[in-house]
């Protein structure tokens, strides 16, 4: 598994909650991410793909604070991680 490095990281503020969103560039199968977010309550990741994709969608795991990218595809163009923490 290779660590991938995020290429934006945006929080918004929702009352008691923060939405973490990261952007992340060429990713590949099995990937990780060590956010270092504490207080994790949710998790969601969208694929963006470049039109050359034959699968969709990506399964996201968490162990601590930890993501682990499983593609349908060996790579992809990207990928949004969306994350709801408390504050």
């Amino acid at each position: 598994m290779a660590a991938v490095t995020a290429t934006l990281v945006t929080r918004e503020s929702a009352g008691s909650l923060t939405l973490h969103i990261v952007t992340f560039g060429s990713t590949a199968d099995g990937s990780t991410y060590a956010s270092g977010i504490p207080s994790i309550i949710g998790y969601w990741g969208n694929v963006i793909t470049d039109g050359t994709q034959t699968k969709e969608g990506i399964d996201v795991t968490l162990s601590d604070s930890t993501f682990t990218f499983n593609l349908g595809e060996t790579k992809t163009s990207g990928i949004m991680l969306y994350v709801l923490s408390r504050c």
